[in-house]
């Protein structure tokens, strides 16, 4: 469609220019993304503090108080969330044996046996039922994918709760214009909390028939958001 607007637009030349453009931008980020968590993972927590205001670490944990019995994170990152679930029942499933590598040299630096599993979250290589709670904070386009909701729904058991943390806003600053600007060049929400638009409470997604409410909580100078769900516990 796109390219036949190129054949019969009059401003053929320029539309097509601004096409191919925006569509190497696009590739482009989703290069860097994919280098940025395995090759260039040791850049995480760097570049994790500098799009956050050093908040990263918080917004990330702002979701433990809705999680409970045997916990999944998904996409674990370099394992601020593994380290904090450390003495209870947890296990963290990452794409990315780089970023498996830096969250187990933090737990055992910590003095804890790292509970990882490298793998994607389309074939999770877990039994049915196997959590009382999944997690995913701040999810790649994996948690996108149709594929990944019949997988989070198969490892959750009846009752069990789903929480996936998507974005976070910074209070309104300097700063945070900066980073909102980082953020809006590579393709991702803005970061900028925006004061006089306040978001639609008790909007519902669904994700694998588990119907999610949205949940802002407060972090310091900033907010997150939290989506949350309970499979049915009549389900089998």
């Amino acid at each position: 469609m796109q390219n036949a607007k190129c054949k019969t637009s009059s401003n053929a030349p320029l539309f097509c220019i601004l096409h191919f453009a925006l569509r190497a931008h696009r590739r482009a980020v989703r290069f860097a993304f994919h280098h940025f968590y395995r090759e260039f993972a040791w850049t995480y927590d760097a570049v994790a503090w500098a799009v956050s205001a050093g908040l990263w670490r918080r917004w990330a944990l702002s979701a433990l108080p809705e999680l409970h019995g045997r916990v999944l994170e998904l996409g674990f990152g370099t394992g601020y969330v593994q380290l904090a679930l450390a003495d209870h029942l947890a296990v963290g499933l990452d794409a990315s044996p780089q970023m498996a590598a830096r969250a187990a040299a933090r737990l055992r630096r910590n003095g804890h046996n790292p509970r990882l599993v490298n793998g994607i979250a389309q074939r999770m290589p877990f039994p049915s039922s196997a959590f009382d709670s999944v997690l995913a904070t701040f999810p790649a386009e994996y948690i996108l994918d149709p594929a990944t909701h019949i997988e989070i729904r198969r490892v959750l058991a009846p009752g069990g709760r789903l929480v996936i943390l998507p974005l976070a806003q910074l209070n309104p600053g300097r700063y945070t214009r900066l980073v909102d600007l980082a953020y809006r060049l590579t393709l991702q929400t803005s970061v900028r909390r925006e004061p006089q638009v306040e978001p639609q409470a008790e909007r519902s997604i669904v994700i694998g028939g588990i119907a999610l409410v949205q949940r802002w909580v407060e972090v310091g100078p900033s907010r997150v958001l939290l989506l949350i769900g309970t499979r049915d516990a009549a389900e089998s």
